[in-house]
């Protein structure tokens, strides 16, 4: 394995949820850590768990990443609605990541909660993304 790839993937990310003008309409931007007083909604990418996934032939990487989308727009409709901009751009597209190649992107969960301060609601998507060293 060349590298573990959490940042490669989290560049690729980054780069196809910024690069849509439709999402970026809907979130004030996207951060890998917001400043404190980030203007709502947003989008992070969030926790990233990468496993060995390597053949004789092949060294590759199994990920499980999280999106989450943060609102405080009275209702979980606005959540709902950013999240599924995210879902159409993920969900099995095939996604360009400097150094490896990408062999699926899937949806596995979503959730939608209210926080404690009974004012922010907490989207996230979790998907699974398995890749191999580009040759």
């Amino acid at each position: 394995m060349s590298t573990l790839t959490h940042n490669a993937l989290q560049s690729a990310l980054y780069g196809t949820l910024s690069g849509d003008a439709t999402l970026s309409g809907m979130a004030t931007g996207i951060f890998d850590r917001p400043a404190q007083n980030t203007d709502f909604p947003y989008i992070t990418i969030g926790e990233s768990v990468c496993s060995d996934w390597s053949t004789k032939t092949s060294t590759g990487t199994k990920h499980e990443l999280e999106i989450h989308i943060w609102s405080r727009e009275g209702g979980r409709k606005q959540t709902a609605s950013i999240m599924e901009r995210i879902y159409s751009l993920l969900h099995n597209q095939n996604i360009s990541i400097i150094g490896q190649s990408l062999v699926f992107m899937r949806f596995i969960a979503s959730s939608i909660t209210l926080e404690n301060d009974g004012w922010t609601y907490h989207g996230m998507l979790k998907l699974h993304a398995m890749m191999h060293d580009s040759e």
